[in-house]
């Protein structure tokens, strides 16, 4: 008993002192653990148990989260230690959905408010569509060899597996094939390239296959080919005028070149000949425009000799309510036209009917026989000028007593 008190006894007021601190830091830890404190996050969605026939084309992807919690917790949260998810298991058909978003918080954190708590979902079906492969040749065989014929691709189709809406954009299913320097014969396998309309590489596509087989046949030598000369007019003749024919003499050029470049043309093209500003026939010797690959066999004409026919054009021309002048009247009679005026329509070479104005034209009745009730109404016109239309052609005649 002496030693129990003895001990007690000892360093008394240390050991008071040191619980007095004890329980001070256990208020002090107690407080700080009770003290509640509120935050709002903005945390990420993810969507699970989708349907592997179905695609999302669109979700929110992010929403506010408000949690409350210890203030010691709250404090050192961070969004990725939110889960929210979104369940798509139930979704067997494409469209338009309103779902609610899971959370899941950290232990002793609850949820005070979810913004939104329900979000709009839209699917789209995965479907496979086959498509024909085609090929971009790179390069050109080695000097003296061409392609003997179209590079073979096995299989020429492909089965893509991609959402409706990537289906949509696709352009183009080809493989790159690289002949630079190439001097015989070549089979290998490509990987299978697939471009977007916008010449954009659409990545992670199902393919099957992923390659194809490709074989080339190479030859020595060119293939040849005759192709016809197409003239290339810039510009416009002069007012009035119009291009009536044109010819090219010779209208063929005979070409070789690498099978690839010529098996793709089908004609031979001209520099530009100006025709802006011109009313006569032009004449004049210009080369065919050759691209890269091809070339003129030898022994024939390097110009072409081409011929632009230019005509004046025919128009018309409508003079309306012009007045009827009585010929050959009574100075005894008094007469009345009805009607007194009439439209007339002109026709004429351009240069002719340009400058042609109203007072240029006579309309008249021959009055000379007058036992008749209705006479036809005749023009006097501008010389190389034609008469195509009075209305009316005929006017009745009245005499006033």
């Amino acid at each position: 008993m002496e030693r129990i008190k003895k001990w007690i006894t000892n360093n008394f007021d240390i050991k008071i002192l040191s619980l007095l601190m004890a329980i001070i830091l256990w208020f002090y830890i107690s407080s700080e653990y009770n003290i509640t404190s509120e935050k709002y996050f903005e945390i990420e969605v993810t969507p699970i148990n989708l349907n592997e026939k179905l695609s999302i084309i669109e979700i929110r992807e992010k929403i506010s989260v408000g949690v409350k919690g210890p203030q010691n917790i709250i404090e050192n949260l961070t969004p990725s230690k939110i889960i929210g998810t979104i369940d798509l298991q139930n979704i067997l058909e494409a469209g338009e959905y309103i779902l609610g978003v899971n959370i899941i918080t950290p232990k002793n954190v609850e949820i005070m408010k979810i913004i939104p708590e329900n979000i709009r979902v839209t699917l789209e079906k995965i479907i496979n569509v086959e498509y024909s492969v085609d090929y971009n040749l790179i390069g050109l065989p080695e000097k003296g060899y061409s392609l003997k014929e179209e590079p073979e691709i096995v299989p020429i189709e492909v089965l893509i597996t991609a959402p409706e809406s990537v289906h949509k954009i696709i352009n183009q299913v080809k493989v790159d094939i690289d002949i630079s320097g190439i001097n015989k014969n070549i089979s290998r396998e490509e990987k299978i390239i697939v471009y977007s309309k916008d010449n954009i590489i659409l990545e992670n596509l199902k393919i099957n296959p992923e390659k194809v087989y490709i074989s080339i046949q190479v030859r020595e030598g060119y293939p040849e080919k005759l192709l016809e000369i197409k003239p290339r007019i810039v510009g416009k003749p002069a007012p009035g005028f119009y291009i009536s024919k044109i010819e090219a003499n010779p209208n063929n050029f005979k070409v070789y070149g690498e099978y690839t470049k010529i098996n793709k043309i089908d004609f031979l093209e001209t520099i530009p000949i100006d025709v802006n500003g011109i009313s006569k026939t032009l004449t004049v010797k210009v080369p065919p425009i050759i691209s890269e690959g091809i070339y003129l066999a030898e022994n024939q004409e390097i110009l072409a000799e081409v011929q632009i026919q230019i005509e004046e054009k025919e128009e018309e021309k409508i003079f309306q309510g012009i007045e009827i002048e009585p010929r050959e009247a009574s100075p005894f009679i008094n007469y009345q036209l009805i009607p007194a005026v009439a439209d007339i329509k002109i026709s004429g070479k351009y240069s002719a009917i340009k400058n042609v104005k109203e007072e240029d034209l006579k309309i008249f009745v021959n009055l000379s026989d007058t036992d008749r009730e209705t006479v036809k109404v005749e023009a006097e016109l501008p010389p190389d000028v034609n008469l195509v239309k009075i209305t009316p052609d005929e006017v009745v005649i009245s005499i006033k007593k």
